[in-house]
């Protein structure tokens, strides 16, 4: 299976071309009909996976107005919080095929939690992976914000993340800030670099995410403001700006039949990251309860044989509640807070910042993930910034309901709209 899958990459691949110390390969060229059905089809399929309230309107189809480039990125990066230890980044790049496109808006956009190494970016245009698996449906948003974006006009990027796709010999990063903004303002430098090398400069940076990639897009717009990088505009969905709050109410305030059974993934995925990036070096030992353990380590290393597995592990998990997930001394808000888990979770924020670009955070009245409050957070902070949380004119975040979204459904409705706003923001 791996070989026939190396045969596949090398049919659709062409010889790797150099920007600096990253390599951009060329994978295919999307038509515009093919980019139809992700907006249509495969749209429509992603939303029957987790139908949403009946109050939910699903957004009209916004054709594609051209073909994409696809191409797949390896480059060179480093983790700042092991002292700039280098790594390799991977992601892919997304370029309309247009006359003349000298000049391109950038989308650079952020994805949500997967549990399979492979359903990120750069693989989302190939037909398998490494391990043998075909088109993962968990990569349909990177296609989505490519047909979406790329082919209305816009050069999209994206990043796998440290630890992910062919740079999965790496320890996830999941939650780690630094090493986050650091994979994805090495892809963004070096992406404008190659573009410029083929004539085209960037008229405008524009930042989209979905979920976990919500964070991230807010963690990389602080990362670009330090940096001197001027961003145009922003857009969020269903994002959890303060991994602490979000986490905060799943464990010491559950929703019966309303929280996801899969959100006891956020914090294997959160734990183990942390000890490995931050320590201390027994971090989930002296979170975890030993009952979980080893189930929790298996979600984070992605050790489990398959898809069964794994549901068997998520329901087996899902028999006692979250914060049962906990040893028994940190069942307690207070001393979680006070916790090493609970403390690198505070820091993991990226809302505290001043923005100083518009963001438009949507969340969905019909989440199972993410609490509509916990959603608004960065919104109602950066008002109490400008001095004045009655008055919402200068306030640069706001908070935007999708009625009855759930977390697919309200993806999906943010992406759009957010699309026809950036439109309007364009120089």
């Amino acid at each position: 299976m791996r070989l026939l899958f190396a045969l596949l990459c090398l049919m659709v691949t062409s010889t790797a071309v150099f920007a600096e110390n990253a390599v951009f390969t060329y994978v295919k060229t999307v038509p515009a009909a093919d980019l139809y059905e992700i907006l249509d089809k495969e749209r429509s399929e992603f939303i029957a996976s987790t139908p949403p309230g009946a109050g939910y309107e699903m957004p009209s189809v916004q054709p594609a107005a051209n073909d994409i480039e696809i191409y797949r990125v390896r480059y060179e990066s480093r983790v700042p919080e092991q002292g700039d230890r280098k790594v390799i980044g991977t992601g892919l790049l997304a370029l309309p095929v247009l006359k003349d496109r000298s000049s391109l808006p950038l989308m650079s956009y952020q994805h949500g939690t997967v549990l399979g190494k492979y359903e990120v970016p750069s693989y989302a245009f190939l037909p398998g992976t490494p391990a043998g698996d075909a088109h993962h449906a968990a990569s349909f948003e990177a296609r989505y914000m490519a047909g979406l974006f790329a082919g209305g006009g816009y050069a999209l990027i994206a990043a796998d993340y440290f630890g992910m796709g062919d740079a999965a010999q790496d320890p996830e990063a999941f939650f780690v800030k630094a090493s986050t903004q650091q994979a994805e303002y090495d892809l963004y430098r070096d992406a404008v670099q190659f573009m410029k090398s083929k004539g085209i400069t960037v008229s405008d940076v524009f930042l989209g995410g979905w979920s976990l990639g919500g964070l991230n897009t807010t963690g990389f717009l602080e990362k670009l403001q330090d940096e001197g990088v001027e961003v145009t505009g922003s857009f969020t969905a269903a994002a959890p700006s303060d991994p602490f709050a979000a986490l905060n109410g799943l464990l010491f305030h559950p929703r019966p039949g309303v929280d996801a059974l899969w959100v006891n993934t956020l914090v294997a995925l959160s734990v183990f990251a942390f000890e490995k990036y931050l320590g201390p070096e027994d971090l989930a030992r002296q979170t975890l309860d030993p009952a979980v353990y080893d189930d929790m380590r298996a979600i984070y290393e992605r050790s489990y044989s398959g898809q069964s597995e794994l549901v068997a592990i998520l329901e087996r998990l899902g028999a006692r509640p979250l914060v049962a997930y906990l040893k028994p001394d940190l069942r307690d808000p207070v001393r979680f807070a006070n916790s090493d888990y609970g403390r690198l979770l505070a820091a993991a924020e990226t809302y505290r910042d001043t923005f100083t670009s518009p963001v438009r955070m949507y969340y969905g009245s019909g989440d199972e993930a993410l609490r509509p409050l916990a959603a608004k957070i960065a919104a109602i902070y950066q008002s109490i910034l400008i001095g004045n949380a009655d008055d919402q004119s200068q306030n640069m975040v706001s908070a935007i309901e999708v009625k009855d979204g759930n977390h697919h459904a309200t993806f999906v409705q943010a992406a759009a709209l957010a699309k026809v706003w950036m439109d309007g923001l364009k120089k």
